[in-house]
């Protein structure tokens, strides 16, 4: 989990550094104008969208240990690679290539991560892990504010300096990681043999899975015929949205309130740390309770309040404190991987439908890049309405589910009944992988 978690952390910083720079200086320095900036910050989704799923499945044929650190690197590179940008063109280019390096990375780690732990400990696991975004908001904008201060050296302006070491900075996590990331329990040699099966039974028993499952191209197939897919692609799409262009323009939107240049950056910042309590906190509740869907809906609720403030109120002490309630969008995200990775059996499948689904989520990150449009400042009204559309989407959508869910664990229990205990042994291992499919809460 702490490789996950640093990578993760890396790949937020890279994506979303370009809000810092551009209240740091990239902006005048390229000339860019309001629509090739919001286009450079859409491009990247398009780089994920074409290959997110296929890097998932090339995943499962090769090895995570080697593939997700080699990922790393590529896109650590094309991260420091923006220092040398002097065009509009060139950086709508380069954001491209950034997202096409960066789309296998998130995926993957939620499928590799699923392989080691059962359902009912990945939800705190996945809220560790989430909870790094929102350190993003926070830890990234400290990390660009100091970096900034070698504006000038060696002639470089510092808003390159801030893609320059941040890059270079990924690239060698990239390579470390290659040396301490293990791919499987199974091939895992700190575990001793005991440890190892333990893992392994434990993950067969959750979710029907087999050791060592090979490739299988009809669960490959199964992934894109289950409607629930596509209701999976729906929620991650609807939440996704909201939180990028959160992400991607708060620092912008932060100066609506007054603030300024590293000022912006630097108040844009104590909301992330509250967003990283909540996802914290939101984990360790759910697999505490084993309440995915109600954590989900809290998360919902309270950040379409904050969007309604926001459009309604214009004090400005109000609308920043809105900021912080707004932190709750992370905690839907987080709840999702728990609670996608505990509703897919079969690991083939898993990993196909996880690619998809991310893939989803990646074509809402091309739309998130325009919502905050300059044009819409200082209040950005029109911005948080689109967010809060999202929302009720979401909410409606995940209780679709939630409730698909509830109706097949009734089924279920009812043939799980219906096999009995010694007389329908036989029958009953029949069904365990079928059953498996039901999924859970």
């Amino acid at each position: 989990m702490p490789i996950a978690v640093i990578l993760y952390l890396a790949s937020y910083i890279d994506r979303a550094n370009i809000g810092n720079a551009k209240v740091l200086g990239m902006y005048k320095a390229l000339g860019l104008t309001s629509t090739q900036y919001n286009a450079a910050l859409s491009v990247f989704f398009v780089g994920y969208v074409i290959f997110e799923t296929p890097s998932n499945i090339i995943l499962r044929r090769t090895s995570p240990r080697f593939y997700i650190p080699a990922l790393t690197i590529v896109w650590g590179i094309i991260c420091a690679l923006f220092a040398l940008v002097h065009s509009p063109s060139a950086l709508i280019a380069i954001r491209f290539w950034l997202g096409f390096a960066e789309a296998g990375f998130l995926p993957g780690i939620v499928y590799w991560v699923g392989c080691w732990y059962p359902r009912q400990l990945q939800g705190r696991r996945f809220a560790v892990l989430y909870s790094s975004v929102s350190l993003t908001g926070a830890f990234g904008g400290l990390l660009a504010t100091a970096i900034h201060t070698l504006d000038g050296a060696h002639g470089i302006e510092g808003w390159r300096w801030i893609y320059i070491v941040e890059g270079c900075t990924t690239a060698g996590l990239g390579l470390l990681t290659m040396i301490f990331m293990v791919s499987y329990p199974d091939t895992a040699g700190f575990l001793s043999d005991r440890e190892r099966q333990i893992i392994i039974l434990t993950n067969e028993a959750d979710r029907a899975l087999k050791a060592s499952e090979g490739f299988s191209r009809s669960q490959i197939i199964s992934a894109f015929t289950d409607w629930r897919t596509y209701l999976w692609g729906l929620i991650y799409i609807s939440t996704y949205i909201p939180v990028y262009s959160v992400i991607l323009s708060l620092p912008s939107v932060v100066t609506g309130l007054g603030y300024k240049g590293t000022s912006a950056t630097l108040m844009a910042c104590p909301p992330y740390g509250f967003g990283f309590v909540i996802v914290l906190v939101g984990g360790w509740t759910a697999d505490r309770y084993k309440r995915w869907y109600w954590h989900y809906i809290v998360g919902v609720c309270i950040t379409m309040v904050a969007l309604i403030v926001l459009m309604a109120v214009e004090n400005l002490v109000v609308r920043y404190v809105m900021f912080f309630f707004i932190m709750f969008m992370f905690l839907p995200i987080s709840i999702i991987w728990a609670w996608l990775s505990s509703n897919v059996a079969g690991s083939n499948k898993r990993a196909a439908a996880t690619g998809f689904i991310f893939s989803m989520g990646s074509i809402g990150g091309t739309v998130s890049g325009q919502i905050y449009r300059a044009e819409w400042g200082p209040r950005y009204v029109q911005g948080h309405g689109v967010n809060l559309a999202c929302y009720v989407i979401a909410l409606v959508s995940g209780t679709a589910l939630w409730w698909s869910y509830k109706r097949d664990n009734a089924l279920r229990d009812a043939r799980a009944a219906e096999v009995g205990d010694e007389a329908g042994a036989k029958e009953g291992n029949m069904l365990g992988e079928e059953l498996g499919d039901l999924g859970d809460r």
